[in-house]
């Protein structure tokens, strides 16, 4: 009985969305999900079943996906290189609604591709490592750059009016 209870609730907090798609030169598909409770971990997958390397997904925030669909410039969540196939995995610690679109490039041929999309609201405890993200990481460094270099200043300026004052 405990393990029909637990997997039922295991499926509950496990969620896939699976969808075969055929994408012309230049367009696009998206399929939307929520992060309702964090932490969430997504893992998006596409492959491509007939056509080119011509390929790409990305995460995007709702809002900016309606950047997006406005020809608007935009940032971007996450992203995959052009290729037969991707993969995005990411933990949400944000509530919000996100899109993942799928685009093929303007001048590929018409491909046939596989997206799926499954959130986990349980997330192995191993996979919440958390690394900073390289515009913090670069801020954190030039900081600690700073605080290093303006207390060996100040230290070498104190000692230098100390020296100066014992030769008097």
């Amino acid at each position: 009985m405990k393990l029909l209870v637990s997997g039922i609730l295991l499926a509950a907090a496990m969620h896939a969305q699976v969808q075969s798609l055929r994408l012309e030169p230049g367009e696009y598909r998206w399929n939307r999900f929520s992060v309702e409770k964090t932490p969430m971990a997504v893992d998006c997958r596409f492959r491509v079943l007939q056509g080119g390397a011509t390929v790409h997904m990305e995460v995007l925030r709702a809002v900016e996906f309606r950047k997006f669909i406005r020809n608007r410039e935009y940032d971007m969540f996450a992203s995959t290189p052009d290729g037969r196939a991707g993969q995005i995995q990411r933990i949400f610690d944000e509530r919000g609604e996100f899109a993942v679109v799928v685009q093929n490039d303007p001048h590929g041929p018409v491909a046939l591709v596989d997206l799926e999309v499954r959130t986990n609201l349980n997330p192995p405890p191993e996979s919440l490592a958390r690394v900073l993200p390289p515009q913090r990481r670069l801020a954190v460094i030039l900081i600690s750059f700073g605080i290093f270099f303006a207390l060996v200043t100040w230290s070498g300026w104190r000692l230098w009016r100390a020296a100066g004052a014992t030769r008097d």
